[in-house]
């Protein structure tokens, strides 16, 4: 590859990753929000409790992820299997952001949002892999290594990201105005930007 395309490969590669970890470590950040939202009010420390126990579910699908998006990168190519792991990350993180809550739905809140959950671990187990895989695979000889740790890189960016975007939220808004009206947004940001991400590729 020439260089300006070894510059667009990686940027793409890393961008796709740096959301996908965004969009999946932004749940683990509101937690403690989601609880209050998603699960009954009788007790609070449940609440946190079972948010967390479906964010630790997300890790148990990676595997299963690595399987699923594996396969799709075999019979379709790269490129594909990395557009549907950002769309498989995407699409629930938005659908998270407009679930209405336990008020509203009662136990199928909390039963949808696992779902949801289920569905980001699966896309992060794949992507994580596919995109180190697609970096090496189109870096020119004796770079192969340095392109391919690119895809590293990204993951503690989309921590970061997460973290401020966390940051941002929590400070002009108490607990409740944010269980009330500030969740949405930092998960339908993740939809727009996914879609930057998918058109890298």
């Amino acid at each position: 590859m020439t260089p300006p395309h070894t510059r667009r490969t990686v940027a793409a590669g890393m961008i796709g990753n740096l959301l996908e970890w965004y969009d999946f470590a932004i749940y683990g950040y509101f937690a403690a929000t989601i609880g209050r939202v998603f699960f009954p009010a009788e007790d609070p420390l449940a609440q946190v409790l079972a948010a967390f126990g479906i964010f630790a579910l997300g890790y148990l699908m990676r595997p299963l992820g690595g399987i699923v998006v594996g396969h799709v990168g075999d019979r379709f190519g790269r490129r594909a299997a990395l557009t549907f792991s950002i769309a498989a990350m995407a699409l629930p993180t938005f659908l998270v952001g407009i679930l209405p809550g336990h008020e509203t739905l009662g136990v199928a809140a909390p039963i949808l949002l696992t779902l949801l959950r289920m569905i980001q671990g699966l896309s992060v187990g794949g992507e994580a892999c596919m995109a180190m895989v697609f970096l090496v695979e189109q870096a020119p000889a004796g770079r192969r290594g340095l392109t391919g740790s690119a895809s590293s890189l990204a993951a503690p960016g989309g921590f970061l990201l997460g973290s401020a975007t966390r940051a941002a939220f929590a400070s002009p808004l108490s607990p409740a105005h944010l269980a009330a009206s500030g969740l949405a947004l930092p998960f339908l940001l993740g939809l727009p930007a996914a879609a930057v991400a998918g058109g890298s590729h």
